[in-house]
């Protein structure tokens, strides 16, 4: 095991032969949003680990580490309030010699953003290590659709740290429990699932081995990616620039829900969190959507628990392929390309969540939103 993993990143000194960024090679636009990727994760699994890697590499971008330290007991809502200029935001900087920047943040998490921002050597990325919130939702919610941010940052991804060792057994911990599932939620929001400590586990054979663990994560989250590492070490680009709540990037989440056709798992009586797919040929009335959608995420109407939802629809009157993106509550309906000719107008909607019924969702969507 490696305890001593979940210690707060360090400025290790880095090679100074090593030659440091360009200032030539960084992008110029100062129009473009810089990218948010949050990591969350179980204390131990190697959250720290993954940002120290990142830190310490010599990776050519300038990337800026937050170190939430926040907790449950000040509350989401807390850290979001712009409390002025009087406020102390943050607690301490500390420039690496790779470019990186690293920083704790107590109170105002907005307002830390935003100063990360207006500094005058441009960031390329953003990280956010959230040590003390075990559901990444509302903190999702807001870097995704916040006004106060306006275009300053975007919200990349969404990263979960599991351990491959104990994977199983927190699931397993879990899985009769009543209250919110820690485990799986974080699994759920995941874009991308890095599966951390594999040496410690059978590549194949028993039911700890990897692909049953793999099966596991994509019975819960079938839209996440999954990285097997040791001691989390990845290449970045499998991390960053994920454009997951990109509506442009709409080549990524058409191979998505492509992959996602048949990807109802288990059976259709399980309660479980799991990801289940529906579809419908056709167009639907834009406005009877939203209202369909808000009763599920909003009213709660089915008693399901909605976690996450991405789709593509073919809306009533319209050229345009539209996206559809959710996280809890919080959702989005944007025109994303013009539908190719001879291409099938197929709506999509994936949907992550605890006490999905399939039956419920594809029936009601057919009679209500469709045309």
């Amino acid at each position: 095991m490696e305890e001593e993993e979940e210690n707060p990143p360090l400025a290790v000194q880095i090679d100074q032969s090593t030659k440091p960024y360009s200032n030539d090679a960084r992008p110029t636009n100062d129009d473009v949003s810089v990218g948010v990727t949050v990591i969350t994760g179980y204390l131990g699994a190697g959250k720290s680990t993954l940002v120290n890697y990142i830190l310490n590499s010599q990776h050519g971008k300038r990337i800026a580490v937050i170190l939430n330290e926040f907790g449950e007991e000040i509350g989401v809502e807390r850290a979001m309030i712009n409390e002025g200029d009087g406020g102390a935001l943050v607690e301490e900087w500390v420039e690496l010699d790779n470019g990186c920047i690293c920083c704790t943040v107590k109170h105002s998490l907005v307002q830390a953003l935003e100063q990360l921002v207006q500094r005058k050597e441009r960031l390329d990325h953003i990280l956010l290590e959230t040590t003390g919130l075990a559901n990444p939702a509302p903190l999702a919610s807001v870097l995704w659709l916040d006004d106060q941010l306006e275009s300053a940052v975007k919200l990349d991804s969404i990263i979960t740290v599991v351990d491959a060792k104990n994977l199983r057994f927190q699931l397993n911990e879990q899985r009769s429990s009543s209250s919110f599932p820690e485990a799986y939620s974080q699994i759920a929001f995941a874009d991308v699932v890095i599966l951390n400590k594999v040496d410690l586990v059978s590549p194949e054979g028993s039911g700890g081995s990897l692909d049953e663990l793999e099966k596991e994560i994509h019975n819960i989250n079938a839209l996440a990616s999954i990285i097997p590492t040791v001691r989390c070490q990845v290449d970045l680009s499998e991390i960053l620039d994920c454009r997951a709540y990109d509506a442009t990037h709409i080549t990524r989440l058409e191979a998505l829900l492509d992959e996602s056709n048949a990807i109802s798992t288990q059976n259709l009586h399980d309660r479980r969190v799991r990801t289940l797919c529906i579809s419908h040929e056709g167009e639907v009335d834009l406005d009877k959507v939203r209202i369909w959608l808000e009763e599920i995420l909003w009213d709660k109407k089915y008693d399901m628990d909605v976690y996450r939802c991405k789709g593509v629809l073919s809306v009533q009157n319209c050229n345009q392929l539209h996206t559809l993106q959710a996280v809890k509550e919080i959702y989005d309906i944007v025109p994303a390309r013009d539908w190719k000719e001879r291409e099938t107008r197929m709506n999509k909607i994936v949907f992550i969540g605890h006490n999905l019924d399939e039956n419920i969702l594809a029936d009601s969507f057919r009679d209500f939103a469709t045309c």
